[in-house]
C-alpha cells in the first residue's frame, strides 16, 4: 500500500538502472590524433586558420593540451566547417 502514495512516474524511475560509463580519458587518445592529423591533410587547413581555430575555440596556443573533450569538439569543428563560405562567388 505504500506505493500508492507515489506516482506513477516515481515508481517507474525507481525501477531504472543507471548507465555505467566508462571514466572519460583526461588526455586525447591516438585514435583521435590520427583523425586530426587526416584532416589537415584532407582539408588542406593552414596553421594560421588551424592556431585561429584553436585559440577561438579553447584560449590555447598548443593543441598538444587538449583533452578528450575538447580534441573531440575541434575535431568535429574541422569536420563540418564551410571551408567554402570565405570564398568568392564567380558569376
Amino acid at each position: 500500500m505504500k506505493q500508492l502514495n507515489y506516482d506513477v512516474r516515481t515508481i517507474i524511475l525507481q525501477n531504472v538502472r543507471t548507465a555505467e560509463r566508462p571514466a572519460m580519458p583526461e588526455h586525447y587518445t591516438k585514435s583521435q590524433y590520427r583523425i586530426l592529423c587526416n584532416l589537415i591533410v584532407q582539408k588542406k587547413i593552414e596553421k594560421r586558420f588551424f592556431d585561429f581555430i584553436l585559440l577561438g575555440l579553447f584560449g590555447l596556443t598548443d593543441w598538444k593540451k587538449l583533452d578528450y573533450s575538447q580534441m573531440y569538439t575541434l575535431i568535429h569543428v574541422l569536420t563540418y566547417y564551410d571551408y567554402r563560405k570565405g570564398e568568392e562567388k564567380n558569376g
